[in-house]
C-alpha cells in the first residue's frame, strides 16, 4: 500500500468516525440539529438567548461601549436593546430614589441591578416592552430623555434592589430608640 492510499483510507475512517458522533449525539437528544448545533440549558441567573444570534449593529456596539459593555458579535439586535433598555430602566429608577444632582449611579450599583432586571422572567419581559413601546413612539434607541416610569410591581422591586445600595441624604437622621 502506497502513502496516497494510506492517507485515503485514514480520511475516509476519520470522517466515518465524526459521522458516528454526530449520529450519536443527535439520537441521544432527539434532536436533528443536537449534533451540529450545541444545546446550552439557561441557568437560573442568567439572561436567555433572544433574537438572531449576529444580528446586532454597529451604533449599538458604539452605545454598549460607551455604557462600558463589551459586547461580542454573536449578540443578536434583540439582547442589545433589551440591555440599552434596561440600562435606561435601571437609571430611571435610581433618579427615583436617589438626588437628581448624583448623575448616574457607581457601575457596580448599576450591574447587579442590571443583574436583576434580565435575570428575571417578568421584569425581563415588561422591560422588553417597555423599550418597544417607547421605539414605538417615535424614541430612538439611544434618546438621552428622562422617561418616567409606571409605579408596578417590577418598579418596586426594581426600586427595593436600588434602596438596598443608594442612600437619601434627605432623610433626618433619628436617635436610636430603646
Amino acid at each position: 500500500m502506497d502513502t496516497e492510499s494510506l492517507v485515503i483510507l485514514v480520511g475516509f475512517i476519520w470522517g466515518a468516525y465524526m459521522l458516528f458522533k454526530i449520529h450519536k449525539r443527535r439520537k441521544l437528544t432527539n434532536d436533528p440539529a443536537a449534533g451540529l448545533v450545541p444545546h446550552r440549558e439557561t441557568k437560573r441567573g442568567e439572561m436567555p438567548r433572544v433574537g438572531e444570534p449576529g444580528s446586532i449593529t454597529f451604533n449599538q456596539i458604539k452605545i454598549l461601549q460607551q455604557y462600558s459593555f463589551e459586547p461580542d458579535k454573536s449578540w443578536s439586535r434583540e439582547e442589545a436593546n433589551l440591555i440599552l433598555d434596561a440600562v435606561k430602566y435601571l437609571r430611571a429608577v435610581c433618579r427615583d430614589v436617589g438626588d437628581e444632582d448624583d448623575g448616574p449611579p457607581p457601575l457596580e450599583i448599576q450591574n447587579a441591578m442590571l443583574r436583576l432586571i434580565l435575570t428575571e422572567q417578568d421584569i425581563r419581559d415588561y422591560v422588553r416592552k417597555w423599550g418597544e413601546d417607547r421605539r414605538n413612539q417615535g424614541f430612538d434607541e439611544f434618546s438621552d430623555d428622562e422617561p418616567v416610569l409606571a409605579r408596578n410591581n417590577q418598579y418596586s422591586r426594581v426600586e427595593g434592589e436600588a434602596n438596598r445600595f443608594l442612600i437619601k441624604d434627605d432623610v433626618p437622621d433619628r436617635p436610636p430608640t430603646a
